[in-house]
């Protein structure tokens, strides 16, 4: 860490004695903590209010503060600036409850993209089945899943879930939030065919991109009868 870059820092300690230091000076009761991280309990800190947080970290080659904002544990935005009163009060309007629209119109440095606004109106779901189907920037993965995907858009049952992508395997969980999924996984095998697995990762069969979306709804339903 080149400390000369810090010396307001350097001054205070800690990034958190500096961080809680700002919110004191400006009267807002937010407690700032250490960062978690053995290795950052000088250059990190974290601050909370019930569901949302962020988490913050010094740069060691040039003076930048990254800002990471999370909600329920998603994350939903990031940043940088070299100006510590600008991180304070990012922090103090996100924690309060501002969307990320305002949050950028008083934070320029704060950039989010189109998912996170999907995700805080409660549509994150459909927006990733959107952007997997109509994306033209698909990476190599999505395209060799656009069948299956462009089945499965159809049925219900899938689409009430979280559809994500995991070594080139498609998989499926209850709600955006990274928690273990019980559903079942697709991979392409090629010429549009697909290997359907179950959560287990036992194979359940090879079909096209029909047959398969009926194979994962086996899935499904094997997993309802537990």
């Amino acid at each position: 860490m080149e400390w000369n870059l810090y010396p307001d820092i350097a001054a205070a300690s800690s990034l958190q004695m500096a961080l809680q230091g700002e919110f004191d000076r400006t009267g807002h009761s937010l407690e700032v903590l250490r960062s978690q991280s053995p290795g950052w309990r000088d250059v990190g800190a974290v601050v909370s209010v019930k569901d949302r947080s962020v988490d913050v970290v010094m740069g060691s080659q040039e003076r930048v503060f990254t800002v990471q904002f999370w909600a329920h544990e998603v994350y939903v935005a990031h940043g940088g600036t070299s100006q510590l009163a600008a991180v304070a009060e990012s922090i103090r309007l996100w924690l309060s409850g501002t969307q990320l629209e305002r949050l950028n119109a008083a934070c320029p440095f704060v950039e989010f993209d189109p998912w996170s606004e999907a995700y805080e109106r409660g549509e994150g779901i459909e927006f990733r089945w959107q952007d997997y189907l109509t994306n033209p920037h698909q990476e190599r993965q999505l395209t060799a899943l656009h069948s299956f995907i462009a089945a499965a858009i159809h049925q219900p049952r899938l689409r009430a879930l979280y559809p994500f992508t995991s070594m080139g395997t498609l998989g499926f969980r209850p709600t955006v939030h990274y928690t273990y999924s019980e559903g079942p996984r697709v991979r392409p095998i090629g010429d549009d065919r697909y290997l359907v697995l179950g959560p287990e990762q036992q194979e359940v069969g090879i079909a096209d991109a029909a047959g398969s979306v009926e194979l994962a709804l086996t899935v499904l339903d094997a997993i309802a009868e537990q």
